[in-house]
């Protein structure tokens, strides 16, 4: 009875939140949003995920999923590494720096060469080079590049096998960007390379020409829905054209196929542009509105970010799909649940399904972040890709890993014995230990 009333409450709260809001919508819809304005709803939505995070470790009664390394955590990461960069959000930097340090910069699986390769289990590479790009700290990198390295030989195998590595379109925002910008973290080609080579087998395999969408994987190239109707799923093209948001991101403007990456971006936006409904979302079955006619926002999020990444890097017209960003983020914004984090996202899968209004998950956090980082920059003069990539700063720490332990306000003798003889030990540890940065001078 408690659980039922709570629900009512929920969605009562919700129904009057999306009254007041479609009543801004068309207003909101024709005009690009204060940067300011655009960054606070970012960031408070960042801040509402991590709040909740922080809530399930501290109460296990929740029996709520926590926070690991997987995709689904990854593609928030995606997100929240960009904010940390353009706005002051300490509890979300904390937050991606005590998880990168829990899990040792490391990656789930379970040792078998194919979890090794797994794309899913290498989305989190990209937090891992966004914190080497802040640090300097080789060894934040050191793990990933390991994983890359491991996988580097199956993704461009000559002859082509007859499966493929990234077998499945979700991949291709995984795992691409991740190598596209190991290369430019590097200078060693190796790393885009091996992915460009994959990418195109992929596209071989997986892409409609006739509708410029791609199936989900192979099962969907023939299978029909009930309607009758070829399956693209909405979150899956968001995977798509998010991945390739992220690749032209980094890779060199005189990569041999640039082109045709830049031209299969823009062919896919202009199919999925044309997908978007009167309330600015897109639905979870792109051709077949009658199976799910609900709206979906987690591929709504993709598509706007996606959009908006296109306009303010000059691979879209603004024009012509301006007003496609701006409904689409009026649209998402109807969606902030009470709770401040986004609601009507369809949960993990493979393929359209219904969609409930209460249902949030990190991925559509971290794709509606993605969407909002750029929905601010709509106001900016178009920025020529590839963007620099930052260098690392000098590396600071201690050669050793004893943690600080304050004293007390009024401590013991036998407190500050204690602590005397710690500062002691952690000076000596600096002092005799062989440090390569500082003692491996010729």
């Amino acid at each position: 009875m408690v659980k039922l009333t709570q629900t009512l409450a929920l969605t009562l709260a919700i129904s009057s939140s999306l009254i007041f809001s479609s009543v801004q919508t068309n207003a909101a819809s024709n005009k690009i949003p204060e940067r300011e304005q655009t960054i606070t709803t970012v960031k408070k939505l960042a801040s509402a995920e991590v709040a909740r995070l922080k809530e399930i470790e501290t109460k296990p009664e929740l029996k709520r999923r926590h926070i690991n390394t997987n995709w689904i955590s990854a593609t928030f990461f995606v997100g929240t590494a960009k904010l940390v960069d353009v706005a002051d959000v300490p509890d979300v930097l904390a937050f991606n720096m005590e998880t990168a340090q829990r899990f040792n910069y490391a990656h789930q699986g379970h040792g078998a060469p194919v979890h090794l390769i797994n794309a899913d289990d290498q989305a989190i590479g990209d937090l891992y080079q966004a914190i080497y790009l802040r640090t300097g700290l080789p060894g934040v990198l050191m793990p990933l590049q390991q994983r890359l390295d491991y996988t580097l030989p199956y993704l461009s195998l000559t002859p082509a096998p007859q499966k493929l590595v990234w077998w499945w379109c979700d991949s291709l925002f995984m795992a691409p960007p991740v190598f596209t910008r190991m290369s430019a973290i590097t200078g060693d080609t190796k790393y885009i390379d091996a992915m460009d080579k994959q990418f195109w087998r992929v596209y071989d395999r997986l892409y409609d020409k006739d509708v410029h969408l791609f199936a989900r994987d192979e099962r969907f190239i023939e299978r029909r829905s009930a309607n009758g109707k070829k399956i693209f799923w909405s979150r899956g093209q968001g995977w798509v054209v998010a991945g390739l948001a992220r690749i032209l991101e980094a890779m060199p403007e005189n990569y041999p196929s640039r082109p045709q990456y830049v031209k299969l971006f823009q062919e896919m936006m202009t199919s999925i542009a044309k997908l978007q409904q009167p309330d600015g979302l897109w639905r979870a079955s792109l051709l077949d509105l009658e199976a799910h006619p609900e709206p979906e926002t987690s591929g709504t999020a993709f598509f706007t970010y996606a959009l908006a990444f296109g306009i303010n890097h000059g691979l879209l017209e603004r024009e012509i799909y301006l007003p496609h960003v701006l409904k689409g983020w009026a649209g998402l914004n109807n969606y902030i649940l009470p709770s401040g984090i986004l609601g009507q996202v369809q949960s993990a899968g493979d393929q359209p399904v219904p969609t409930k209004l209460e249902t949030t998950t990190l991925y559509a956090s971290g794709a509606f972040i993605l969407a909002g980082l750029e929905i601010a920059n709509l106001n900016q003069p178009i920025s020529k890709l590839p963007l620099p990539l930052p260098k690392p700063p000098k590396p600071e720490y201690h050669a050793s890993d004893i943690p600080p332990s304050p004293l007390p306000a009024n401590p013991t003798p036998e407190q500050v014995r204690e602590d005397q003889r710690r500062n002691a030990e952690k000076q000596a540890v600096k002092d005799l230990m062989f440090d390569p940065w500082a003692d491996a001078k010729p």
